[in-house]
């Protein structure tokens, strides 16, 4: 009876755990498709204040409307590494220095969100660490699970503004008999803008 009860517990903890886990596949997809209307200062700082509760903004520009968070080293495994950028040679070799790179983009008289990673690699013996490109087979998938999850705390922060389809139907539904108010009918015009640049 004892190691029924222990199972039980044992399942419930790790149920417990899947719930409190990250966003899933779906919620990522969605997230990354989002369009969102409405001012794009509100929609920038809204997006700048969700990144803030998690990340340290390291430089922001409300004329881009994007800002990108402190870099931060990481050992291979996705740990927290010793040393910082004033003290490189204190970071362990092979450590990546993660920055997240966030943009409000226009699309058409809407907006989304761009999150990218600008990522530095610690090379033993060399005194620069090096850039590592994104599409490198060595980044490890912790680095991605960054954005991803940067790039939901801002979607989620961002729903109330999100434009869920146009006149609020589903592609391939019928037409409604009148179509649904738009939630900003000033919606502003495209910013041509270039994106705050990555350091």
């Amino acid at each position: 009876m004892r190691n029924l009860t222990s199972c039980v517990i044992a399942v419930a903890l790790a149920l417990a755990l899947v719930a409190c886990g990250g966003p899933s596949g779906q919620e990522l997809a969605k997230a990354k498709t989002a369009r969102y209307q409405g001012d794009k200062l509100v929609l920038f700082n809204t997006a700048k204040a969700a990144a803030e509760s998690k990340h340290k903004i390291a430089k922001f520009d409300e004329n881009s409307l994007g800002f990108q968070t402190a870099g931060r080293w990481y050992t291979l495994d996705g740990t927290v590494a010793p040393g910082t950028d004033e003290n490189v040679q204190d970071v362990p070799a092979n450590s990546i220095r993660m920055t997240l790179v966030v943009r409000l983009l226009p699309d058409g008289d809407k907006w989304i969100v761009q999150v990218e990673p600008s990522m530095l690699q610690r090379i033993a013996g060399s005194p620069q660490p090096q850039p590592l490109d994104v599409k490198d087979a060595s980044v490890p998938g912790w680095a991605f699970g960054q954005v991803d999850t940067l790039h939901f705390e801002v979607h989620k922060a961002l729903a109330p503004y999100e434009v869920k389809s146009p006149g609020g139907v589903l592609p391939g539904s019928p037409a409604p008999a009148a179509p649904a108010a738009p939630t900003d009918p000033a919606a502003p015009p495209a910013d041509p803008a270039a994106p705050a640049p990555a350091q």
